[in-house]
């Protein structure tokens, strides 16, 4: 039996071992993380004798969180550093016990000791699993097209962007942080804006766009000076009177139309400006709301969780099947640098299956969380 344990043990530090460098992109010594490992599991117990905490074994540190904590902390302490000094740090018995200590107390403390909030879903449940099908789908695809075109991979790295923010968006509602789940989709609903209307010009906007963000790292340019003068002298072309407004909108300026209606139809704000040229005007009243919980405020706190996980889903789907058509038309233009392009052609099929997924989830959430009248 104790070599049938053993074995499992084993694989279980090997697959996690395995999991990790691919994540990471880093290979710390196999040998030196497998002997923290071992030292980890023994000062972990005796962390907990020492605070008289008897162990439970439903609340107990897996095996393979074990190996996470023993790999991110050596990782943490010497990935920075020349492969001699980490093969003489991993020798000296000063930092072995250091890191043996301050893991066992790492994990006492945030598994024994944790409180997590209560959440309305989990990762697990299909309505936040089918929302990161769809987003790995999709950064799957995106990922495989290659080439030189700066045009393509400036957008293809927004579109990962916006990917990646909706699977945090999902990640923060299964761990129960619905209000922080609101802010981030505020975010997204943001760079959705920006991506619907770069996607569907030509090329000069997406370099004007390029060009104009190097303003925002103004201050710390190399370029400062010669970018001062052009800010300045822009400012002054377009009759703009905010720097600060310019600064953040005013690439919107070399969208056809939008000089033409400044001042007038559009704006250089969000609400006038970007959302209304994307065609999103219909979505401010939501974006005003998310505003809202970005400022703490009694408003925050009188609104139950639920409120904010429902508004954040549907949201979220609204802002999901916009980028996921912008991407569509990207892919259409783009396909042919892709190393994959059976999975191009059959995008707008598959993602459309886990819309629909997501569509008939939400269907379900609606009925579990309806919308009160005032007065209920």
């Amino acid at each position: 039996m104790a070599n049938f344990l053993e074995e499992m043990e084993s694989r279980i530090f090997e697959a996690q071992y395995a999991r990790l460098c691919q994540v990471t992109g880093k290979m710390p010594d196999k040998q030196f993380i497998s002997e923290m490992f071992q030292r980890v599991k023994v000062q972990y117990a005796e962390e907990l004798r020492k605070r008289k905490i008897v162990f439970r074994q439903l609340s107990g540190a897996r095996l393979d969180e074990i190996v996470s904590y023993v790999f991110y902390y050596h990782t943490f302490h010497t990935s920075h550093l020349p492969p001699d000094l980490i093969r003489k740090l991993e020798n000296e018995e000063g930092y072995r016990n250091y890191l043996v200590r301050d893991v066992a107390v790492y994990i006492v403390i945030n598994e024994h000791l944790n409180v997590e909030k209560l959440s309305n879903t989990s990762v697990y449940s299909p309505e936040i699993a089918a929302y990161n099908m769809a987003c790995s789908f999709s950064l799957y695809v995106l990922g495989s097209l290659r080439g030189a075109d700066r045009r393509m991979n400036g957008i293809n790295n927004l579109f990962k962007k916006a990917m990646l923010t909706i699977k945090s968006v999902v990640n923060l509602l299964a761990a129960g942080n619905s209000c922080d789940a609101v802010i981030l989709w505020r975010h997204l609903h943001e760079l959705e804006c920006v991506l619907i209307v770069l996607n569907n010009m030509g090329d000069d906007l997406f370099f004007s766009y390029v060009r104009h963000m190097e303003y925002f790292d103004l201050e710390n340019s190399p370029n400062a000076e010669a970018l001062q003068a052009r800010l300045s002298e822009e400012c002054k072309t377009y009759g703009v009177k905010e720097r600060n407004a310019f600064i953040n909108y005013g690439w919107l300026l070399y969208v056809e139309g939008f000089r033409e209606g400044l001042g007038k139809e559009y704006r250089l704000n969000f609400k006038e400006g970007l959302q209304k040229i994307s065609g999103q005007s219909g979505r401010h009243a939501a974006y005003a709301s998310a505003s809202k919980v970005l400022h703490p405020s009694a408003w925050v706190v009188a609104i139950r969780d639920d409120k904010f996980y429902r508004f954040t889903i549907f949201e979220l789907f609204r802002s999901v099947v916009n980028i996921v058509e912008q991407i569509k038309k990207y892919l259409d233009k783009y396909s042919q640098f892709s190393v994959n392009p059976s999975e191009c052609a059959n995008y707008a099929k598959t993602i459309d299956g886990y819309l629909n997924m997501i569509a008939r989830n939400n269907k379900i959430i609606a009925a579990k969380y309806p919308v009160q009248k005032k007065g209920d």
